[in-house]
């Protein structure tokens, strides 16, 4: 299927190749991605990805056109340039909770002089001390409320800047965190850029380091880029990015404490509630702008340390679901799979881990063969993209289960404990106990043995507050769905088709849909 001609890269953006893909075939062929997809480039577009990879940004129109063509379906991620603060953008500070304390304030605005001097924040919803401390470090104050929507709106009315740089009093902002999110915005098409958010450095006790560790897991995104999209929102090219991080834990309903946006291209939604940011980000992708996330602009924030206030924010995320699914016209929000990896693991849930495996090989091997179609990409190579896409498949599933379907997994545990002795149900229902125990408990445990030498508490203490969370955001769940009619938080997304298609990739030159000239030059796209 041939497809128009993108707009180029603008220029001054480079492109960084993403971490899952290979290159095979003497380099002509790219493959990787999530979901995955292959693509062959000619002898041109091989010299032009290398030079990319070596830091070249692309000149000529063919090199920017490729580079669009590679950020869309996924394979490469926008590297722009640092670009520094200017007359242009606005710090904007905002509160979480009823008031702003001083001290959170003096903390980030000291780092802001430090970082940008000669800057002036604007802190909205600032009274008391807390105004007063600062106007002392030359900061301007509005009135409005401490946070949520009513925080956002004023913040977005107060400033008279074209771009927006949103931060949390408290947060703690790192060397260039607002130079390499400015450069995004390059590209007239970017909306917002998302920075990494890390746990702030406090002391505290071992509970508190633990919930405030775990909470951290969540609203990290990790050290990969990779746009920020709502539930099933197919990216300007062909996919529907999974979340975007490394570790698979980071929560999509994770509300968005930093921002750095253009001022233009968001609004804010007054009954967006807990998700205000969130809500800013989706609205502005659903609009058709791009918006990114920069794992290189990082600001470290307080995360809750109490397991009470750990708890509550775990069951308020998870309540907003079905709202926000109505809201943006839903009708499934659960994970994202493929419909084999689906069937597999229903399978092995159902009692039948060698039917699971089979439906998954199956899977695999039609992945893998819609991969080698018209790219010619080996068919060796073709396999593993297509074993990490089932793996990511699977383990979202095993994610959202804990998460959503936690009261029937500890239904299961309780009724093999509780099994009488002998025959064949109770050790069907033991087996069952079995299989939901694993599903509840070894992610947590593998979580806590990937930080072994840093984590605060032992493996069972890790896991039981772990798993607390769990229990807390399945409720949220549940009531989310029940106070907005929505079932969508419950349904598993389904990519399709199952078989994979092959689309004929824009063509430079007279590449346009509908040409009869040549092309200068080709490529080729496939995907599953």
């Amino acid at each position: 299927m041939a497809r128009p001609t993108p707009a180029p890269l603008p220029r001054g953006l480079g492109i960084e190749i993403d971490r899952s893909v290979r290159f095979t075939d003497e380099g002509h062929v790219l493959i990787g991605g999530t979901p995955p997809c292959a693509l062959r480039l000619p002898a041109t577009g091989v010299g032009s990805v290398i030079r990319g990879i070596s830091g070249a940004r692309p000149t000529d129109i063919d090199e920017r056109i490729l580079s669009r063509t590679l950020v869309e379906t996924g394979l490469a991620h926008p590297r722009p340039a640092p670009v520094s603060l200017d007359e242009r953008t606005r710090i904007v500070l905002i509160g979480r909770g009823d008031a702003i304390d001083p001290a959170a304030l003096v903390t980030t605005l000291d780092l802001i002089a430090e970082h940008h001097p000669g800057a002036r924040p604007v802190v909205v919803g600032a009274t008391g001390i807390a105004a007063r401390t600062a106007r002392e470090r030359g900061a301007r104050t509005v009135d409005g409320p401490t946070g949520g929507p009513g925080a956002l709106a004023a913040a977005l009315a107060a400033c008279d800047g074209e771009f927006l740089a949103l931060l949390e009093a408290g947060s703690e902002p790192s060397p260039g965190w607002l130079e390499n999110a400015l450069g995004h915005f390059v590209d007239p098409d970017v909306a917002a850029v998302v920075p990494r958010t890390l746990a702030a450095r406090r002391p505290l006790g071992p509970t508190g380091m633990t919930v405030a560790a775990l909470h951290a897991l969540r609203a990290d995104r990790g050290a990969d880029p990779a746009p920020v999209l709502p539930w099933g929102h197919g990216h300007r090219g062909r996919g529907r990015p999974s979340p975007p991080e490394e570790h698979g834990a980071a929560d999509p309903l994770e509300p968005v404490r930093v921002l750095v946006a253009r001022r233009a291209a968001v609004r804010v939604s007054s009954d967006a509630g807990e998700l205000a940011g969130t809500d800013l980000v989706w609205r502005a992708a659903e609009e058709g702008w791009s918006v990114r996330y920069e794992p290189r602009s990082r600001v470290r924030l307080p995360m809750p340390d109490g397991i009470g206030s750990y708890l509550r924010s775990r069951f308020v995320q998870a309540a907003e679901g079905g709202t926000a699914a109505r809201r943006y016209g839903r009708w499934a929000t659960g994970p994202e799979m493929s419909p084999h990896g689906l069937a597999a693991l229903l399978s092995a849930i159902g009692g039948r881990p060698v039917s699971g495996l089979v439906i998954g090989a199956a899977g695999v091997a039609l992945t893998a063969r819609g991969l080698v179609e018209k790219t010619g990409a080996p068919p060796i190579e073709a396999v593993r993209p297509a074993v990490v896409d089932l793996t990511r498949a699977v383990g979202s599933g095993v994610r959202a289960a804990r998460t959503t379907w936690w009261p029937v997994l500890a239904g299961m545990v309780v009724a093999g404990a509780a099994a009488g002795e002998g025959g064949r149900r109770r050790r069907g229902l033991v087996r069952g106990a079995l299989l939901a125990g694993s599903v509840l408990t070894v992610p947590h445990l593998a979580s806590w043995r990937r930080r072994r030498g840093t984590a605060p508490v032992g493996p069972l203490g890790w896991t039981a507050v772990a798993v607390a969370g769990d229990a807390a955001c399945a409720l949220g769940t549940w009531w989310g769905v029940a106070r907005s009619g929505s079932l969508a938080p419950l349904i598993p997304r389904v990519r399709s088709p199952l078989f994979s298609t092959s689309l004929e990739s824009p063509q430079v030159g007279a590449g346009v849909e509908g040409s009869g000239a040549k092309p200068a030059w080709g490529s080729h796209v496939s995907e599953s």
